[in-house]
């Protein structure tokens, strides 16, 4: 239970708790980093009585690497001596927290380390305070130790009483007597200028005011009220929480860090990931991924209950499944990431839709043992599942449930088996129903965001860099470029479409595209015609640059191109749409079938293929004859031969080419950017209607 009352301690309570290693941090806090000057103002808030903040504690109730407080010196011998680390068993902490009330620092290290250096002495911490020239015998009894200081510094003065913290640390623990206290005056530098002149009563007055300090202080570190915390008896999960939500200082810890000092005495999980990450030079590791990995395969190979949580994680797994399954996992982390970018599913680890994906393909590939031994079905059916997972938003909540869902499902599929869990198929329906459901989308954080630029990239097996025609990698630093510059949108009168719907539309995931950084850097707030343009002098091959990116060639040479922002917009999402429709929606029936428990397949079918512009013919919905217009080019008709091809000024080609040709597409959706003439509206619109 969390104790939400504040509670308070005194600074020789602190010592005490560190001296006999009841106050210990846990081995992945980072390390003792204060300079001198901030304990100076530490110690000087204190003399003050200006709050310094409250000392969380935690007492935890599971197995843990502490490590002691850091007393070494700051520079010089020993300045670079390993810390003790002391790994503790569940049994021994719970035994300690009892016996000698052993508590944790969650927050507070650099304040706790600090005041017990500067008191102690130790790591050669030198903090004295400076006394005021002022002071008088008829004063000196009522005066407060915030009266009689004039500053804290790291340095003794001269020309002014000086009294180093850890003397009074000394005087009270090693009970010195006056005239100990005296002798220490004496070695002062202001007390030997004192000796130096002769005068015995200025010589008495000064070791009185020296004295009076001492006792100040002593009293200032005895203070049961002078330091306020908290103390936290923590779960696991809690634990966890604490330090992810709850870190000072912009540091940001994650349950990564705990089970790495957990697992400290029998796995170096940092030096594990500090030598995957030297090895692998272009990639990122990402340590839960590899983590939940390693427990789903634990729990797979006991045959119990599978749960990939924080809690289960840190609670289960020991030194020996890392050291028993570490380098597998990771080679099988590395060869589904080149598999994905060899197959063009991601551009960059950067921008993938769900890292947690990966997880599933890895199990998938275990059972494989190697994606060239894959058939072609299982080929179809991970293409499938990617892009369905991804566009039904699969893995943006509660991810651990669809990562073991999925683990079960892709290796049901790696052994030639059919998908045993009920219901599957229909969690994996797109969110996007319509091209208009992409302008929704605007933050790319999102998987479906993330998931529609790297579908270009699928798409066109490799979008391709502006400046030089050359594919993107995995290593480059890519940024998503507005493809009208929302500085251009804001400030240019567009027809169809009023300013403030423009500038709301202009962040959308439709207006944007994956390019190096340095490109998008350079294009401002020109208009596309023109940055385009500047682009194609560097590069004459850029036209099919762009039709890797699903953006129409001609907008390098045709300027009107700057005025059909919504044009572009609504025929941009209706590619866009038709590329989800076909690598999701349009496999679900097939796949439902071949890999569905019964119920599956069962409701497989009962989902109607949409009518196609053949079937629109052969039913009256469309008429031999029919005209048809793009949007662009609303007055230059192509009439109906049949349900292939039509005939545009004398020749006859298909429908498809004829839209790609008046649209400036290289890719379509016949159904979103035809219109038919005598009802003004697209052709999907005749697939719906009775």
């Amino acid at each position: 239970m969390y104790d939400t009352q504040s509670q308070t301690e005194s600074i020789l309570d602190i010592i005490k708790g560190v001296d006999n290693s009841s106050i210990m941090l846990p081995e992945f806090q980072r390390d003792f980093r204060w300079e001198l000057e901030q304990t100076n103002d530490l110690v000087d808030s204190l003399i003050r009585e200006i709050f310094i903040g409250t000392i969380i504690y935690g007492k935890p109730s599971f197995g843990i690497t502490l490590r002691e407080i850091d007393q070494r010196p700051r520079r010089g011998q020993g300045s670079r001596a390993k810390l003790n680390t002391y790994d503790y068993s569940t049994d021994k902490i719970k035994t300690l927290t009892h016996t000698k009330n052993l508590r944790i620092v969650l927050d507070g290290q650099q304040r706790i380390t600090s005041l017990y250096r500067a008191v102690t002495g130790k790591g050669n911490d030198s903090v004295y305070i400076i006394l005021k020239n002022d002071l008088d015998v008829i004063s000196l009894g009522s005066l407060t130790l915030e009266q009689m200081v004039d500053e804290v510094a790291g340095e003794e003065s001269k020309i002014a009483i000086s009294v180093k913290l850890s003397d009074a640390y000394r005087a009270e623990t090693k009970f010195l007597d006056d005239e100990d206290r005296n002798e220490l005056f004496a070695d002062s530098a202001f007390g030997k200028a004192c000796f130096a002149s002769g005068d015995k009563d200025s010589i008495k007055f000064m070791q009185r005011i020296y004295r009076r300090a001492i006792a100040k202080l002593i009293d200032l570190y005895k203070q049961q009220k002078m330091v306020a915390f908290y103390l936290l008896d923590m779960s696991i999960d809690k634990f966890c929480l604490f330090f992810e939500r709850s870190n000072s200082r912009g540091i940001q810890l994650n349950f990564t860090d705990i089970l790495a000092a957990k697992l400290y005495n029998g796995f170096n999980l940092r030096q594990k990931i500090e030598g995957f990450e030297s090895d692998h030079p272009n990639l990122k590791l990402n340590r839960e991924i590899i983590i939940r990995s390693i427990a789903y395969l634990e729990a797979v190979e006991r045959n119990g209950p599978i749960k990939i949580d924080k809690k289960s994680i840190l609670e289960n797994l020991d030194a020996q499944t890392f050291q028993d399954k570490w380098d597998s996992t990771c080679k099988l982390y590395v060869d589904c990431l080149s598999y994905l970018s060899d197959q063009h599913y991601i551009l960059s680890q950067d921008w993938m839709p769900s890292e947690n994906m990966i997880i599933p393909l890895m199990m998938f590939l275990r059972r494989i043992k190697s994606f060239s031994q894959m058939t072609q079905s299982q080929r179809n059916f991970l293409q499938y599942w990617y892009w369905a997972s991804i566009f039904s938003n699969r893995y943006s909540t509660a991810s651990n449930e669809a990562i073991i869902q999925d683990c079960g499902a892709l290796s049901q599929i790696a052994v030639g088996s059919h998908i045993s869990i009920r219901g599957y198929f229909t969690r994996l329906r797109p969110l996007i129903t319509e091209p208009s459901d992409l302008f929704s989308y605007n933050r790319k954080v999102s998987a479906i965001y993330r998931g529609v630029l790297n579908l270009l990239n699928y798409a066109a097996q490799g979008l391709k860099d502006w400046n030089s025609c050359q594919k993107l990698t995995l290593d480059m630093r890519l940024e998503d470029h507005h493809i009208y510059p929302s500085a251009y949108v804001s400030n240019t009168v567009l027809p169809g479409i009023d300013r403030d719907e423009a500038e709301q539309l202009v962040d959308c995931v439709v207006n944007r595209t994956l390019i190096p950084k340095l490109t998008n850097i350079s294009v401002g707030k020109k208009a596309p015609s023109i940055y385009l343009n500047e682009i194609e002098h560097k590069n004459p091959s850029l036209k099919e640059c762009l039709e890797s990116h699903l953006m129409p060639g001609d907008m390098i040479s045709d300027k009107t191109w700057d005025q059909y922002f919504m044009i572009f917009l609504e025929e941009r999402a209706a590619a866009i749409y038709s590329l989800i429709e076909e690598h999701t929606a349009n496999q679900a029936t097939v796949m439902s079938n071949l890999y569905g428990v019964q119920s599956d397949a069962a409701e497989g079918k009962q989902v109607p293929d949409k009518l196609r512009l053949k079937d629109m013919v052969a039913l009256g919905k469309v008429i031999v004859g029919d005209h048809v217009y793009t949007r662009k080019h609303p007055t230059r008709f192509a009439s109906i031969k049949d349900g292939d091809y039509v005939d545009f000024e004398g020749e006859v080609m298909s429908i498809n080419s004829w839209g790609q040709m008046m649209t400036g597409w290289s890719s379509i959706s016949i159904y979103d950017s035809i219109y038919l003439e005598r009802t003004g509206k697209p052709l999907k619109y005749l697939r719906d209607s009775e």
